[in-house]
């Protein structure tokens, strides 16, 4: 048999890709923001003071790195993201940006703020890099990330409800921290029924989409997560997203005959409506607490706006210039004086307070202007013949703009928004509606050009690799030391501590291969340079979480009674955070109680250049929270503590003094810290008129002093209560306090021997 021919096949040409890395680099934009999205939703930390660090973190490198890639691949393809055709979409975006920008320009307290302030700055960058690059591909691909997240979250959620009815299902170390009320993987209850209104809308959409039974039970699973929450506004804000998910779908997706059902569609959704606003009245009775202390957040908030109504107070200024403001029922309400109201319950009215009626004005024009852009596309592609494509794109809208409605009914009532758990996802759905009504068929990106002389070209590689290893090697090294407060005692910290280093690693491992794969891929030394450039940004984010962590390690010191152990951890966190006035403070505080007066140099205790004692050294650090953050509760009177401590400790040195003249000195020293002390106390109350240990200090002075009249006076004003408050449930414990019975009697018992002496 003849042997068979052997067929040659001609090897089907495949079009070139003329540009690598921005092909590259297109593919991983869309997957970085949904693992960033999907991070930030679950991650949940107890190794740091504050447990939603972890999600700041997370949420500042994410944004780090996509903002350089995205650098990176414009630069690749040589072309503006901004053109003709999307600007009018963002020129609302760039008027509010600009605005904030020039409000903090005029802030006196830049460098408190600058934090909250460039996280603004971040969450705008997000919203124009998804406007201008993503296609509705790239929004399924984020889409996905959301319906994981939602599916992680919620489960746990339910493993709270469950863990509530039959103890010991959840075995993690946060369990109970709310008592029963649910907040899945979330900072608190509140942000997660944030969490739960917008990814809802997107299950919803989704479901309709795809018919996937599995997305009911996601959205049945989140429901009862919402209901165990018991916040009160994530009830209404739900109601009202399914208000606007379900009038959107009557309106532009019910057709021909199915059109006589909106109406019962209509009365579903109000039904539902009426049942959220009952249910959040009737848990509004049972806690009114919570009720009256944004009524009166609200109403100091509203002095704000009047005494600056055009510029505002500048953003990410609410935190320190608010404590002025706010109303001593607040310090009731908390039974607490060392605690900050950082928002105001209000999102409309913070944008009014801090950026003024301009910014706030142009606030209301950027969100109805997307809310508007989403609307006018339903309605464009209403009459339009439906292919699968075209239905994709509807309901991606149809979700995002329910999500996105949720979220801003929400913040009437609440400041998820000024939180990573939310704040991100604002700016996602912003940029995802923007890049669905203005989408544009993708183009094949130019040539890279000219590549880049081979010197530099290896030379930039090599800068970014060397960075790379070094920042990754000192991140790992940190991280590596907080591990070490978790102890694998119970099988949650185990399971912590496993996630937590998978987690660690899963980031750290693929941000270097990011950045190398798309620095391998490209002919040009300006992709690894700009890449490069991120890398110090990078670690200089991560440092605010070691800072956070090494500033509860401080705390835990201080609350176990070890001061002088615990003042190493805050001057690390101070040097890795040195934008937080609290740290300073709490260090301040903390060497006010060991007030060791020998000159030493102590670079621990914050010595830089020169010995000095533990008086200086506290002095030095409130004269810094004083020019940063002049109105918190307790900073005046820590100051006024201080001075006191320095004239009793200077009284008792006088009265064992060898001679007169040191005597004299000794004694001129205390009665001018005891006066320092006086008026540090008296300014205190200007800010926090309810403190009961204030008015003690300053019944105290008085009494040393021999002056009755004076301590009569200060315990008639405690017992009288603060100007403003009428609510008899507060000012009787101010008359009733037993630790004012005690000083009543020192002031009868020193009228009556200063009555006594002779004239």
């Amino acid at each position: 048999m003849p042997a068979k021919k052997k067929i040659q096949r001609k090897p089907v040409s495949q079009p070139a890709d003329i540009n690598p890395v921005a092909a590259f680099l297109r593919k991983a934009l869309p997957q970085v923001t949904g693992w960033l999205c999907l991070l930030v939703s679950i991650s949940f930390w107890t190794a740091t003071y504050d447990t939603a660090q972890v999600k700041l973190t997370l949420l500042h490198c994410g944004a780090v790195i996509l903002l350089a890639l995205w650098t990176a691949l414009k630069l690749a393809e040589r072309k503006s993201p901004f053109t003709r055709e999307n600007l009018p979409f963002l020129l609302p975006l760039f008027a509010y940006l600009g605005w904030n920008i020039l409000s903090f320009l005029f802030l006196p307290y830049k460098m408190e703020a600058a934090e909250e302030f460039v996280r603004l700055l971040m969450y705008g960058a997000l919203t124009l890099m998804i406007a201008c690059e993503f296609s509705r591909e790239d929004v399924k691909t984020v889409t996905k990330f959301i319906l994981a997240a939602a599916g992680i979250s919620f489960f746990y959620a339910v493993v709270q409800i469950a863990d509530g009815f039959f103890p010991g299902l959840d075995i993690m170390p946060w369990r109970g921290f709310f008592t029963r009320r649910v907040f899945s993987t979330h900072a608190n209850p509140n942000f997660f029924g944030a969490f739960v209104i917008f990814a809802s809308c997107i299950a919803g959409a989704q479901y309709l989409l795809t018919r996937k039974k599995s997305l009911l039970l996601l959205l049945g699973a989140g429901l009862a997560g919402l209901v165990f929450t018991e916040s009160k506004g994530a009830w209404l804000a739900y109601a009202a997203a399914l208000v606007c998910f379900a009038s959107l779908f009557t309106n532009f997706f019910v057709k021909g005959a199915a059109k006589k059902h909106l109406k019962k569609i209509n009365i579903a959704a109000v039904c539902v409506l009426i049942v959220a606003l009952a249910g959040a009245g009737y848990y509004a009775s049972k806690r009114f607490q919570s009720v009256s202390f944004r009524a009166f957040t609200w109403l100091s908030t509203w002095e704000m706006v009047q005494d600056a109504p055009v510029l505002g107070t500048g953003p990410g200024s609410f935190k320190i210039i608010y404590p002025a403001y706010r109303r001593p029922q607040i310090f009731y309400i908390e039974n607490a004086h060392n605690t900050e109201t950082q928002h105001a319950e209000n999102e409309y009215l913070e944008q009014w307070a801090t950026t003024g009626t301009v910014g706030l004005a142009i606030f209301l024009w950027w969100i109805g202007f997307v809310f508007f852009c989403a609307l006018v596309n339903l309605k464009r592609e209403e009459d339009a013949p439906e292919t699968p494509a075209l239905r994709e794109k509807k309901i991606y809208l149809l979700g995002y703009a329910s999500a996105f409605f949720g979220l801003m009914t929400h913040a009437f009532v609440d400041i998820s928004l000024r939180f990573a758990s939310s704040g991100l996802f604002l700016a996602v759905f912003c940029g995802v509606i923007l890049a669905l009504s203005n989408e544009r068929p993708s183009a094949a990106a130019p040539a890279e050009g000219k590549p880049a002389p081979a010197w530099l070209l290896y030379g930039a590689r090599g800068l970014l690799a060397v960075l790379l290893l070094a920042g990754g090697g000192w991140v790992l090294c940190q991280f590596h030391e907080i591990t070490q407060a978790l102890q694998a005692r119970t099988l949650g910290n185990a399971l912590l501590l496993g996630i937590s280093w998978a987690a660690f690693l899963f980031c750290l491992g693929a941000t270097v291969w990011l950045y190398l794969r798309a620095a391998l891929l490209s002919r040009q030394a300006r992709t690894s340079l700009v890449l490069a450039v991120s890398v110090p940004f990078l670690c200089v984010f991560y440092g605010f979480f070691q800072a956070n962590h090494y500033y509860g390690l401080g705390a835990t010191f201080v609350a176990r009674g070890n001061a002088e152990g615990a003042l190493g951890y805050f001057t690390k966190a101070i040097q890795l955070n040195p934008f937080l006035a609290e740290y300073r403070q709490f260090r301040a505080n903390t060497l006010a109680t060991t007030l060791n007066l020998t000159q030493s140099f102590s670079p621990q205790r914050g010595d830089t250049d020169e010995p000095s004692d533990d008086y200086t050294r506290a002095l030095r650090d409130y004269a810094l929270v004083l020019k940063r953050a002049p109105n918190h509760s307790l900073l005046h009177q820590s100051i006024g503590q201080l001075y006191y401590a320095m004239a009793v400790r200077q009284a008792q040195s006088a009265s064992k003094a060898a001679t007169a003249q040191e005597y004299q000195t000794l004694s001129r020293y205390a009665r001018e810290n005891m006066a320092q002390a006086q008026r540090a106390f008296e300014r205190s109350l200007k800010v926090d008129p309810v403190n009961e240990a204030t008015y003690r200090f300053l019944t105290s002075i008085a009494l040393m002093e021999r002056n009755p009249d004076k301590a009569q006076a200060w315990i008639d004003a405690y017992r009288r209560g603060p100007e403003g408050v009428t609510e008899l449930e507060f000012l009787e414990k101010n008359r009733t306090n037993p630790l004012f019975d005690g000083l009543q009697q020192q002031v009868n018992l020193l009228r009556a021997s200063v009555g006594k002496r002779p004239s």
